[in-house]
């Protein structure tokens, strides 16, 4: 996501990621229109339908970009092609919180201007949940061909869904994590991704109980 003045905008290629990240930063909110979002940037309202229909729009490709850098982040390792499929999952979650800190006032402050929970973020979250769901059903195929996951039908199906709603949590997690260098948020991503594995494999119980005990000492949601 380059970054570009928006002093310096060229309307007909305007970068409409990086100028609703300053607005969102300067405002301390999310724009209530395309017309108040359009008016801070200097640009017409007819260039931003150009490219986006609504608000939530923009914002759903700003949440897809978070995903696909981490993702081609990881993959160009050498050593990512090598691992598990527990350790590449924990390398997606370990290495997307870690882009994530760059944005975190953004997504704070994008996050809490949401009149409706996380997990209800549907249009937001949108092409985020697409390509991610993807990414974790190519993870799954893998692991049940390592036998990490056990095939189990019909439970199959429920597993991506689990995995988005772990990553949900993790951000979350993350957003109101206030350990050191956000230490907690570390464990739990491990905790997380060992339950799952644990869960959707061969033994689950000793897994929930710790992730239990963790998130109750933790935090209180």
């Amino acid at each position: 996501m380059a970054k570009q003045n928006k002093n310096k905008t060229n309307e007909s290629t305007p970068n409409w990621q990086e100028l609703y990240i300053q607005f969102v930063l300067e405002h301390n909110k999310r724009p209530q229109s395309a017309y108040e979002f359009c008016k801070f940037s200097s640009l017409s309202e007819e260039t931003f339908y150009e490219t986006y229909g609504t608000i939530d729009a923009l914002e759903s490709d700003i949440w897809l970009y978070f995903f696909t850098e981490t993702k081609s982040q990881i993959q160009a390792d050498e050593q990512y092609q090598a691992y598990s499929v527990r350790e590449k999952l924990l390398a997606f979650d370990y290495t997307w919180l870690e882009n994530l800190r760059s944005y975190r006032s953004f997504i704070t402050l994008v996050l809490s201007s949401h009149s409706s929970p996380m997990w209800q973020k549907k249009a937001s979250f949108a092409k985020f949940k697409e390509e991610f769901t993807n990414y974790a059903q190519e993870l799954l195929s893998e692991a049940q061909e390592t036998g990490e996951v056990k095939n189990r039908n019909v439970i199959n199906n429920a597993y991506p869904k689990v995995l988005w709603g772990q990553t949900l949590y993790l951000l979350n997690f993350w957003i109101k994590d206030s350990s050191s260098n956000f230490e907690q948020t570390d464990a739990a991503v491990e905790k997380t991704v060992n339950l799952f594995f644990d869960m959707a494999g061969h033994s689950f119980i000793d897994s929930f109980v710790d992730f239990a005990k963790f998130s109750f000492q933790s935090f209180k949601f």
